[in-house]
Parts: C-alpha cells; structure tokens; sequence
C-alpha cells in the first residue's frame, strides 16, 4: 500500500491496519477461530520479533481503529479521527512489518577478518589490533570452527606465564587457544535476509546454555558460507537506530 499523506487521516490509518492484518493473515496459517486484530497479534506474537517489538503500539492502534470504524461519520467527519503524528507512527511500523530492515543492510559495509586454526596466534592476534575486533571466527577447510575471542586469549594467556612472567608466543597457532573459548559463550549463524529486529531479539532472550556473543551473518546462514558480517552485543545500539521506536 502506498498510502497518501494528503488524504483523510482516518481512512489513511484504516487502510494501513488493513494492510497488516491481511500481511500477517497472508505471512502465517492461522487458525479458523482467530480473527480480530488483538487474536492475530496475540497468536503472530511468539513467531514474529516485530510483532513482539511493536505489540504495545499495535494494541493501541487496535484501539484506535475500533473507535473510527465503530462511531459514524458526522457530516464528512469522523467523530475519531486520529492525530497526524499518529498516522505517521503507523505508517513507519506499517512499512517495518511488511518490508523489514534485513540484517544484510547492517553488516554490509563491513570487512570481515577470519583467522584459520593452523596459523599463527600472532597473526590472527595483530588483526584483532588492526580493525579493533574482539572476536574473530575461526574456519577449517571452508566450515566455521569455532570463535577466537579475547577472552580467550586472556585465559590462555593467563594458563601460560611462568614463574618468570614471561609468556614465548611465537610457536603458537590459533588452534591451542581455542580450548579455552567458554562452551557458554554462544554463536549463531544468520542469513542475511533475516530482520535486524529478530537479530535484536536473539540477543535479548535468555538462553540457560549461555550468552549469545556474536551473529556471523552469510548468505543463507550456513557455517559453511563466507561471512558477510559480525554481529555482536555492541552493535544493538546502532540495529536499534534502524527501526521505529517501540514505545508510543
């Protein structure tokens, strides 16, 4: 729908709730007994972040939309008619829902360090420096291995000082410190279509196996495609400033 600023605020707002009731109709197999708009949000919730992410506002814009569509109109009035801000707001989360912000517009401006298990520490140490990373995915033979994070390296570096305090890192390759990644610190991979709000979101949830600590994103989301990006707790705020706030 491309709805025109310069019409009536009121059937303006009714065609854009229209159009995302009948996107997530036409997104999601509902059941028969689902029908008003407070059903469908309430059953599209669990298996859609922006649903989630914008339910407070949806359930007011249902309000809203009851209170047009159930009180005639006086003369060519609508006795309800909402403000234009308002219109406005809908309009932005109209678009968000049906055309959502793919988490490949966020990574794809970036360049992509990957570090292999059989190369030096060293190496894999001084582009971590370079490009201010603190994690860098780790592949063997074309498949993601694991992630080398700093944490690591402190760990490892902390298992090797000797009573002199001396630490020789000149034989070590990024294998041997990978032993010392925490099981508990997760990874996921992400295709690039995937929303920026679902990405949002898997970082938010509580997971009792462990904390999400980076979304590589490729093509598809395979741990055998080369990763078109790093995702990391960091960067929520900046995957927050792509979208339309939540609240009201």
């Amino acid at each position: 729908m491309e709805a025109s600023k310069s019409q009536d605020p009121a059937r303006e707002f009714l065609d854009l709730w229209a159009d995302i009731e009948k996107h997530l109709r036409h997104k999601y197999p509902l059941p028969a007994h689902v029908r008003t708009m407070g059903e469908i949000i309430a059953e599209t919730r669990t298996r859609d972040a922006l649903v989630r992410r914008y339910e407070p506002a949806l359930t007011a814009f249902r309000d809203l939309r009851n209170a047009i569509v159930h009180h005639p109109y006086r003369g060519d009035v609508p006795i309800a008619t909402p403000r234009p801000d308002t219109v406005d707001r809908l309009r932005r989360i109209h678009k968000e829902l049906l055309h959502p912000v793919q988490i490949g517009k966020y990574v794809q401006a970036q360049t992509v360090s990957t570090a292999a298990p059989d190369e030096p520490l060293r190496d894999a140490l001084h582009k971590m420096a370079e490009h201010s990373y603190s994690q860098l995915p780790v592949y063997e033979d074309g498949r993601y291995l694991d992630l080398l994070t700093t944490n690591a390296v402190a760990r490892w570096l902390a298992a090797q000082i000797s009573d002199t305090g001396e630490v020789l890192v000149d034989q070590i390759l990024v294998r041997e410190v990978l032993d010392f990644v925490e099981p508990t610190e997760l990874v996921v991979h992400r295709a690039r279509t995937v929303s920026v709000a679902a990405v949002i979101d898997q970082f938010r949830k509580e997971d009792p196996t462990g904390t999400l600590v980076a979304v590589i994103v490729s093509e598809q989301g395979r741990p055998t495609q080369k990763p078109l990006g790093v995702v990391v707790r960091d960067d929520l705020a900046g995957l927050l400033a792509l979208l339309p706030e939540a609240g009201l």
